[in-house]
């Protein structure tokens, strides 16, 4: 592989449902540092999408040769705003056992067209501990105050891409 190769950090949940939309909110958090020069890519292809509730799109990215980093909320039994990044293979097994992720069953379909695909080996899982999936807009409290620190290791995992 490639040194540098390109990365799309795909932000997955719904904004609506309080912790869930953590994944979007992050992204769309790193693409304004971008914007204002506060992230220095220092060169490298890296598209932040905010998905929403779509974890197929990942499998578009991933299919067109992208290394792809999905950050979503999960449930993991963890401190709200610990993450865990997981491989494909270690997430089908958490979401064969029904845990992990609100969005199951559009994860599980994603890694499974990026295995038809021969890319689901370019994917990586962040995984973020959430506490409040009820209707809402806005993270809860404890959510929020780890902002920071979610940001700051999306960053350190797409630096550790090849």
């Amino acid at each position: 592989m490639i040194a540098d190769a390109p990365v799309s950090v795909i932000g997955v949940g719904n904004p609506e449902r309080r912790d869930d939309g953590i994944g979007v909110f992050l992204v769309d958090g790193l693409r304004d540092e971008v914007t204002r020069g506060a992230w220095d890519l220092g060169g490298r292809d890296v598209e932040l999408v905010p998905a929403g509730p779509d974890s197929l799109l990942a499998a578009a990215h991933a299919a067109d040769g992208r290394w792809v980093i999905i950050v979503d909320a999960a449930r993991m039994g963890l401190e709200p705003g610990d993450c865990r990044v997981f491989g494909p293979a270690e997430v089908r097994l958490s979401l064969q056992g029904g845990g992990l992720s609100p969005h199951a069953a559009d994860l599980g379909e994603a890694l499974g067209l990026m295995d038809a695909l021969g890319c689901a080996r370019r994917v990586r899982i962040m995984g973020i501990e959430v506490e409040d999936l009820g209707e809402g807009h806005g993270l809860s409290a404890r959510l929020a105050e780890r902002v920071p620190e979610m940001r700051a290791r999306i960053k350190e995992e797409v630096g550790l891409l090849p």
